[in-house]
């Protein structure tokens, strides 16, 4: 995959037609993921509530494509490019998937944050951090 950046907008237009209804209009910036073939965009990560030095706020959207070679390139945007010291992702209580997703990146639980994507307890946000300390080994990688 190839990594794109300098594209914020077009990728965020991108990422918002997948995610019907959510407005990234608060997008610090963006980094998209293509295919090597033919430049078709399959993934975007999308960095908000950026603080510099502090935490920033990472959507991904990509399915099937959050692979090593994608969590290096994140980590080295949020942490080398951004200088973050954290990143912070949330997801629906119901979507196991992506929790388990997360964890196994090195994610860690949080907090929940009840109703935030909307009225029901299925609505609650699960919020997982990813500290600076452990991008380290995300990091060497790409070294």
């Amino acid at each position: 995959m190839m990594v794109i950046t300098g594209h914020d907008r077009a990728i965020c237009d991108w990422a918002q037609a997948k995610f019907v209804g959510l407005n990234f209009a608060s997008t610090h910036s963006a980094i998209g993921f293509a295919d090597r073939g033919d430049g078709t965009l399959l993934g975007a990560a999308l960095f908000s509530d950026y603080y510099p030095g502090g935490n920033v706020e990472l959507t991904y959207y990509g399915p099937g494509t959050l692979t090593r070679d994608v969590l290096n390139a994140i980590s080295f945007y949020a942490f080398v490019t951004l200088n973050a010291s954290r990143v912070t992702c949330k997801t629906k209580r119901e979507n196991k998937d992506v929790a388990r997703l997360l964890t196994k990146a090195g994610f860690k639980f949080e907090c929940v944050q009840k109703r935030y994507f909307g009225p029901t307890d299925g609505d609650d946000a699960v919020v997982y951090s990813f500290p600076v300390e452990t991008a380290a080994k995300w990091l060497k990688r790409m070294n």
